[in-house]
């Protein structure tokens, strides 16, 4: 394991992290809001339009460590204005999204040193099943959050649990989705089958760091307050990428992971 991580570092700087992890944060910006929109539409088929919108865009706020408001009231505004025309705008998002699957492909097989691709339209049927696998995963943990929820305040809250056995709880389930939304794209998404046991091990380390990062990221919001100071009104905004672009180191650290255990069980062979 500890040969694992140093490699893991090794390989994270021989492969340009920060370069890749740039470029992941640029894609996931342009691709956010496309994504969205289709995450809203998935769920519109289960709940109304306005539920649906305020579901989504509850879900994933909390992602986001600092200015939660700030960002939950702009993706309402920009998913109440949303046009989406049938079939067509339905593709048009289809397609738009799967420009993050592709980039995070690219990134993956670089880490794993795989050569050879599917092709253009088998990866683009790959990203497009990776889509809806991600909006299902999304509708599930919908269910999950709300039962939380629901037993925070129907069980817990009577059965006077303490506040900090609650917020362990809760941080373990972020954990646990986050595992299983990293498990997803390192096992499935390069464009080779990767062993469960290196995907499940990334999967593992990049949710607890990226928890750890959260936390962190947070309490310097709080304490430093320095993009309000330096950036006005665009400090929600400058804090917000910050965040996406140590989300993205994480994501690449954990793929790091799996290609250092990968190889160490190519090597033993």
């Amino acid at each position: 394991m500890i040969r694992g991580f140093r490699n893991a570092f090794s390989g994270f700087f021989a492969h340009q992290g920060f370069f890749l992890a740039a470029g992941l944060s640029f894609y996931f910006l342009i691709c956010l809001i496309p994504l969205l929109f289709l995450i809203v539409s998935l769920a519109g088929f289960i709940l109304s339009s306005e539920t649906a919108t305020r579901q989504v865009v509850n879900q994933l706020t909390p992602i986001v460590p600092v200015y939660q408001k700030e960002v939950t009231r702009t993706l309402l505004r920009i998913a109440d204005t949303r046009t989406v025309s049938g079939i067509l705008g339905t593709v048009i998002l289809i397609v738009f999204s799967t420009q993050l699957f592709a980039a995070t492909r690219l990134v993956l097989d670089r880490i794993l040193g795989v050569k050879r691709g599917r092709g253009f339209f088998k990866g683009m049927l790959v990203d497009t099943l990776m889509i809806f696998v991600i909006g299902i995963l999304c509708l599930a943990a919908l269910g999950v959050t709300d039962l939380f929820t629901w037993l925070k305040v129907f069980v817990f809250r009577p059965a006077k649990v303490p506040p900090e056995w609650v917020q362990y709880m809760s941080i373990t389930l972020g954990i646990g989705l986050a595992t299983a939304m990293f498990y997803l794209l390192y096992h499935y998404l390069p464009h080779r089958r990767i062993p469960r046991g290196a995907a499940l091990a990334g999967a593992l380390l990049a949710s607890v760091l990226w928890e750890a990062a959260k936390q962190l990221f947070r309490l310097y919001i709080v304490t430093a307050g320095v993009y309000d100071q330096i950036y006005g009104p665009l400090g929600v905004l400058v804090a917000f990428v910050m965040f996406v672009y140590y989300s993205a180191i994480v994501f690449v650290l954990g793929a790091e992971y799996v290609g250092a255990l990968e190889h160490g069980r190519f090597a033993r062979r």
